[in-house]
């Protein structure tokens, strides 16, 4: 490396390489310049698109929010209601079941009764003649006089309305509209058995 013509050609060789880089440094400046300017303002509008995306779910958020807050408080109150309907139902049953003991006691006492009845009736000597006349036309009358008595409620019966249907209309429970129908079955019964 003595010789000079090597130190120009270097000289030389470095001068053209830095020509070609100097050009370039400037012109990818001048292309960086606005590149990054581009993509800040791409940065910035991507931003605001997500702040009004957040904005919007943070609403459709507590809107959704508050429609849950509301359901909840009405399925509550229907909860409440239900269990309150529940309870009177419950106490209601009960009462009916009483009631429905009690009639079905009654009524096995007044059949005991009218079984007690035929049969002292039956160990009697039947009358002849006027005097067996006499004797079933007041039993017939006595058959009629619950039917008289309850003519709305067999007027009902007759037209096929429901023990329950007669019940709520007559004021009554549906145990004793039972037990009168009932009655004046075996009131009839008696009546064409004689």
């Amino acid at each position: 490396m003595n010789q000079p013509w090597v130190y120009i050609v270097l000289i030389g060789l470095i001068i053209i390489v830095y020509a070609k880089i100097m050009p370039r440094t400037n012109g990818s400046k001048e292309l960086q310049g606005p590149t990054i300017g581009e993509i800040e303002e791409t940065m910035e509008h991507f931003a605001a698109e997500l702040e009004e995306q957040n904005e919007a779910l943070i609403r459709q958020l507590a809107e959704t929010t508050r429609e849950y807050d509301a359901q909840s408080a009405k399925l509550a109150s229907k909860i409440d209601m239900l269990e309150k309907q529940s309870v009177h139902t419950g106490q209601e049953i009960a009462r009916l079941s009483l009631a429905n003991e009690e009639l079905q006691k009654k009524l096995e006492r007044i059949t005991e009764w009218q079984q007690s009845v035929l049969q002292n009736a039956a160990a009697f000597p039947q009358p002849s003649g006027e005097a067996a006349a006499a004797v079933e036309e007041p039993q017939a009358s006595q058959g009629m006089n619950i039917k008289k008595r309850y003519s709305e409620l067999f007027s009902m019966y007759d037209q096929g309305k429901s023990s329950d249907y007669i019940a709520k209309k007559m004021g009554m429970n549906k145990g004793e509209v039972s037990l009168i129908i009932q009655l004046a079955k075996q009131e009839e019964q008696l009546n064409v058995q004689k």
